[in-house]
């Protein structure tokens, strides 16, 4: 079966083309709904903005979202945590 599907994203108005994989098609719709909310939040607060800002405050909101979430799933400092245990268990067992 061919996983991948075209779709038509509306963006701001626009269209776009893409073809995804079909298990990531709610992510992309949910990824566009979330630019449209921005642009339009943006809009309302700073009406007398050009397009151009209204863009550039929006990427920069889900940017900032992104390395928000991204700093939270980071898993670096309980994966040397767990190697240290694991290092202390299998020297404990060696004694024994």
């Amino acid at each position: 079966m061919d996983d991948k599907l075209k779709i038509h994203l509306m963006v701001d108005n626009d269209r776009y083309p893409l073809t995804i994989k079909r298990d990531e098609e709610i992510y992309y719709r949910d990824a566009a709904k979330q630019i449209d909310n921005k642009l339009n939040k943006y809009r309302r607060l700073y009406p007398n903005f050009s397009t151009v800002k209204h863009w550039a405050m929006a990427a920069l909101e889900l940017a900032y979202e992104n390395v928000v979430l991204k700093d939270r799933n980071d898993t670096g400092p309980y994966m040397e945590k767990l190697k240290q245990l694991e290092e202390d268990l299998d020297n404990y067992i060696a004694k024994e």
